[in-house]
């Protein structure tokens, strides 16, 4: 998750738009828990993960159309059952929910996004 924030950070001071991912909730088995991000950048290359696979396939695709077109954030939930699993390879079988968020005026992004480096960095 810090590499995720760094690289915001980095791309905020650039101006630089960029999207990041978030699982926000999960229920069963799937490959990644509450918390995990993943930051897309402008030229479709990213940081992080969302677990793999189609999941983050499709997240990474919603996420470079918000960049290409604009956008609101999203919250979208994606369902793994037995039958999708089973089809698509997976070794889950839950629900994952996550917040797409566009960060598409990287000024005002910069303040905050600072401030969470530095508490990486233990800096008050």
């Amino acid at each position: 998750m810090e590499e995720v924030f760094r690289e915001a950070l980095n791309l905020s001071k650039k101006g630089e738009s960029y999207v990041i991912a978030t699982v926000v909730d999960t229920k069963g088995s799937t490959p990644q828990k509450p918390g995990a991000k993943l930051l897309v950048r402008e030229d479709g290359s990213g940081v992080g993960t969302l677990g793999g696979g189609c999941v983050e396939g499709d997240i990474w695709f919603a996420a470079k159309m918000l960049l290409k077109e604009g956008g609101d954030p999203t919250i979208t939930d994606y369902l793994l059952n037995e039958e999708i699993a089973a089809r698509e390879g997976l070794v889950c079988g839950g629900t994952m929910y996550f917040l797409i968020d566009p960060v598409l005026r990287p000024d005002v992004a910069l303040k905050p996004t600072k401030e969470i480096v530095d508490a990486y960095d233990g800096v008050s």
